[in-house]
């Protein structure tokens, strides 16, 4: 299995009350990430994200550049930035897919990437920008294969 953890692209603050949604800026970051995602012929076949309205947006960009359809977009609450780490690692193992791109938030994607066995020298670079994609794989073990931001495809 091929796990992608996204962040959310850049996002405004928003008003009281309201949804924070993406900014232009972190729709064109998004739009560059994904294009270089599907370059790289990734053959994700899900898309699970948060509630959150700036997730599913970036879910939906990244849908549209890779080809996969709605039904394969996922809103999963374990997503949340306080989701619960156990609840999600079980729910990933126990996965059918095989290439699965997963959009959240920090701290999240950092405590998730820890509880998969980053060792702490690689936790210690590892940082998840927005619209920045982290790759993994699972064999025996789970195996950090690279980072992805848009400042490095600029």
């Amino acid at each position: 299995m091929k796990l992608y953890l996204a962040r959310h692209g850049q996002a405004a603050a928003p008003e009281p009350g309201a949804s924070s949604v993406l900014t232009e800026q972190g729709k064109s970051d998004l739009t560059l990430v994904g294009r270089e995602l599907a370059s790289r012929n990734l053959n994700i076949e899900q898309i699970w994200h948060s509630p959150k309205t700036r997730t599913r947006q970036t879910a939906q960009i990244y849908a549209e550049i890779l080809g996969i359809k709605s039904l394969n977009l996922i809103e999963k609450k374990v997503l949340s930035i306080d989701g619960d780490i156990d609840l999600l690692h079980h729910e990933i193992n126990e996965s059918y897919v095989q290439n699965l791109l997963v959009v959240s938030h920090e701290p999240l994607l950092y405590d998730l990437s820890s509880y998969l066995g980053l060792n702490s020298e690689d936790l210690s670079t590892l940082v998840f920008p927005p619209s920045g994609v982290v790759a993994f794989e699972k064999g025996r073990d789970w195996k950090w294969l690279w980072l992805l931001e848009p400042s490095i495809l600029k």
